[in-house]
């Protein structure tokens, strides 16, 4: 059974419901990628990015080193990073580990963030300390429509948000923070108790007498921390762990006041002041939150490099609300290529929240951190810079075989002496500067003999000194001699492309010849990078096995029409691979000292990985009974969702022969069944109150897409369910969470209408697979009176109202 979390549905003023805008369910992907114990490691080791400048200079970034409202000066620093590609490098360096009580801020020259067009920023981040677990306080990317003299606070505010007073003072804490803004925190050090002192007690002294008559245990006490979840101090719990989460720092609907009194005969010997009466603490609302796990082993402060990509809606309306998804761990750090991850999420983006003037679209962006008494290496390396251009490579290995190229897979082979070819094509896809100065720095798979390169531009007009061919007298061997390297400079000083254009870097060449007795040598994936002023982009080579060079003495085949090529993810039956090796002498009448299947060995792979071989007598087919034909069984738990390659080769050594065949690769399917493509937004028709006091059923004013894509064995069956704890009136806009006075319904084709609810999960759709692939959109066939709508009753009040949908999808495999 697998549970998805896949829709935010809105009821907006009027009662019009906008927004169901559903969000994936990809598959979580931890990479366990480097460790970097210290900053100065950490800098060695830095994903390739766009070099940003060095010190205080750059064309991108203004760094002011004083700020009226922070004491001393600004640490933030640009500084050189390591490179995988061999070129400049740099990071954004907020904050140092051991540097108690420091600030930092960096900000965009301009004001570049366009909220009235699609936005992104891409970048890596690293934030750990080095020799206590005890690490703080993190960093913040931040949008204000401001300057870049703005400092909050040091500590938990992370130099954005508001600073409540130590004293527990009555204070504006909105006031306090960075105004006109949105910021998204990487908060690695969760603050406890609200200000609270942390000691088990204090003692109260008589105001007439100065002696100590009772004490209070504060641990009695529940002041929530700084930072919770839930929309009012009723409903909120404390964030325990490191996270990443936003919100508006100088808004005040941020902040949540709780005040307590203490006796009023008695004051609270605290610091260096006498205190009596109220006492104020203040928590901090985080919205989008991402829960990252507990300090030094979560996926934030674990001595790693993560990725985070930052995308931007502008409203579809005017007046209307933007979004934001922010996804972390997408890409992986240790190649720069995109992995799948569901650790994300999407927020609404008030525009008004950045007072902008009339005409205005634009803001500043940057990035702020502290520190305290904890302290830690806080670092950034952009991919992509918001308000410039989206990129993007790729990589194809081919081989030759009679006179024709086909493309080599990952966990594929090439025979040893076959010719090659390498193509990699990147280009820009959007954005709102040109792809500027790109040039290439490729690493190429070390068993590859590259004779000859050829360079495709966008267009005829480019032209550089080399007749646009590839030097490839340049290429190095890696020091290990696992690689080799080559540097390409395009178009002279480099290349800029605007548009959509792309180019292309075409290499030719062959295969490096084995030994015929070698088991052959494993290729691994390697990356190369694409840079420009403004960007970078990676593309990466399959991973392969070349073989040894092949002897016609030995030929392999699979017997694709046979065997068990599709099984169901994650169930018992195994896959059968039915395949063939057979000696040419065997098909010879008259030869003799014939090798026999006791003698051939196969040598198996599934997606790259090299299996135990076996000799092909211990697994001779049943289901063709033939001498030379075998079945090889594969178990569920070796296949990952979807295709799967499984690559063959055998051999032979009788002692006075030997022989090695061809590799030949079978396509074995692990279906699935999930969603797939869903509407952006899913909206019900505006409806204004009546006020008759009756109940009314509100529909879809669109066609809504629900894709079910189903990759499952012939006549295995699934279904799906919904179920949702209701909606509620929007944080922003009220104090206390707030039903709607009314739910979501489901009508089914028989008119049996089910209130959806957070106990029951009422079946919307089923269907039994046809062992093909498929995708279906299951809210095809809703009518008017039938599906999800919304159901108003006759008290309802007219706000913004917001909730979730899970949906569930249940399938069974087929018995036959």
């Amino acid at each position: 059974m697998e549970t998805v979390k896949k829709g935010l549905v809105q009821l907006a003023t009027a009662l019009t419901v906008v927004g169901l805008g559903l969000w994936g369910s990809a598959e979580v992907v931890n990479a366990k990628s480097t460790v970097y114990s210290t900053g100065a490691a950490a800098l060695k080791g830095a994903p390739q990015g766009v070099y940003l400048g060095s010190g205080t200079t750059s064309d991108y970034f203004t760094i002011d080193k004083t700020v009226a409202t922070a004491s001393g000066n600004n640490a933030a620093n640009l500084v050189d990073a390591g490179s995988p590609a061999g070129t400049e490098n740099s990071a954004i360096q907020i904050s140092k580990n051991g540097v108690k009580d420091s600030w930092g801020s960096i900000w965009s020259k301009q004001q570049s963030f366009d909220l009235s067009k699609p936005e992104t920023a891409s970048m890596w981040i690293y934030a750990s300390g080095e020799n206590s677990a005890n690490v703080g306080d993190g960093m913040a990317f931040v949008l204000q429509n401001g300057g870049t003299n703005v400092y909050s606070g040091p500590g938990e505010s992370m130099g954005v948000w508001g600073v409540p007073d130590s004293l527990f003072a009555k204070t504006d804490v909105a006031s306090t923070a960075i105004q006109n803004s949105w910021a998204l925190e990487f908060d690695t050090y969760p603050n406890g108790k609200g200000g609270i002192p942390t000691q088990p007690s204090y003692s109260f002294l008589d105001p007439l007498h100065l002696s100590p008559i009772t004490t209070w245990d504060f641990a009695d006490q529940k002041p929530s921390t700084f930072d919770v979840n839930g929309d009012t101090a009723s409903t909120q719990t404390a964030i325990e762990n490191t996270h990443i989460a936003s919100n508006y720092p100088g808004d005040s609907g941020t902040y949540t006041e709780t005040s307590d009194y203490a006796n009023g005969n008695r004051k609270l010997n605290y610091t260096v002041q006498p205190w009596v009466g109220n006492y104020y603490y203040y928590t901090m609302k985080h919205e989008g939150f991402l829960d990252e796990g507990p300090g030094g082993s979560g996926n934030l402060s674990d001595h790693r490099w993560h990725h985070i990509t930052v995308d931007y809606t502008p409203p579809t309306t005017a007046g209307g609300k933007g979004s934001m998804t922010y996804t972390y761990n997408d890409k992986d750090p240790d190649t720069g290529l995109p992995i799948d991850s569901n650790d994300y999420a999407t927020v609404p983006i008030d525009l008004s929240k950045f007072n902008l003037s009339s005409g205005q679209s634009k803001v500043r962006w940057g990035f702020t951190g502290s520190t305290g008494d904890a302290t830690e290496n806080n670092l950034v390396v952009f991919d992509q810079l918001p308000g410039q251009a989206q990129t993007e490579a790729t990589a194809k290995l081919e081989e030759q075989d009679g006179g024709a190229y086909s493309e080599v897979t990952d966990g594929g082979s090439i025979s040893g002496g076959k010719a090659v070819k390498l193509t990699y094509t990147f280009g820009r896809t959007d954005g709102d500067e040109d792809w500027k100065s790109v040039n290439a720095n490729l690493t190429i798979p070390s068993g590859l003999n590259i004779t000859s390169g050829t360079i495709d531009y966008p267009d005829a007009s480019y032209k550089d000194s080399n007749g646009n061919k590839v030097d490839v007298s340049e290429l190095s061997a890696s020091s290990d001699g696992s690689s080799q390297s080559l540097s390409v400079p395009l178009a002279g000083e480099g290349l800029t492309m605007s548009g959509t254009q792309h180019a292309t870097i075409t290499l030719t060449g062959t295969a490096k010849n084995l030994a015929t007795d070698s088991t052959g040598v494993s290729q691994n994936a390697e990356t190369s990078y694409f840079i420009g002023t403004n960007a970078t982009s990676s593309a990466k080579t399959p991973k392969f096995t070349i073989t040894p060079k092949v002897s016609d003495k030995l030929s392999m085949d699979i017997a694709k029409d046979a065997g068990t090529m599709k099984v169901n993810y994650g169930g018992s039956e195994q896959a059968v691979v039915v395949g063939t090796a057979i000696p040419s002498a065997a098909t010879d009448p008259g030869a003799t000292n014939v090798p026999q299947p006791s003698d051939i060995t196969i040598h198996p792979s599934i997606n790259g990985v090299a299996q135990d071989t076996v000799k092909e007598s211990d697994i001779q087919s049943s289901a063709l009974p033939y001498n030379y034909y075998f079945d090889y069984k594969i178990d569920n738990n070796k296949l990952q969702p979807g295709a799967n390659t499984v690559s063959f080769y055998a051999t032979y050594d009788t002692g006075t022969d030997k022989a090695t065949s061809t590799t030949v690769n079978a396509i074995v399917t692990a279906g699935t069944v999930g969603f797939g493509h869903t509407s952006g937004d899913m909206t019900f028709e505006p409806t204004v109150l009546t006020g008759d006091g009756q109940s009314h059923v509100i529909n879809r004013a669109d066609d809504w897409t629900l894709n079910v894509d189903d990759s499952l064995t012939k006549d295995s069956t699934w279904q799906v369910t919904a179920k949702t704890a209701g909606m509620f009136a929007d944080a922003d806009n009220v104090a206390v969470k707030t039903p709607l006075d009314g739910s979501l319904i489901y009508t089914d084709t028989a008119g049996n209408e089910t209130t959806l609810n957070d106990s029951d999960s009422p079946v919307i759709a089923s269907g039994t697979s046809t062992g093909e692939d498929t995708s279906t959109n299951i809210a095809a066939d809703w009518k008017d009176d039938t599906g999800i709508r919304l159901r108003i009753n006759g008290n309802a009040v007219e706000g913004n109202y917001e909730g979730t949908i899970d949906w569930s999808f249940v399938n069974s495999v087929s018995t036959s």
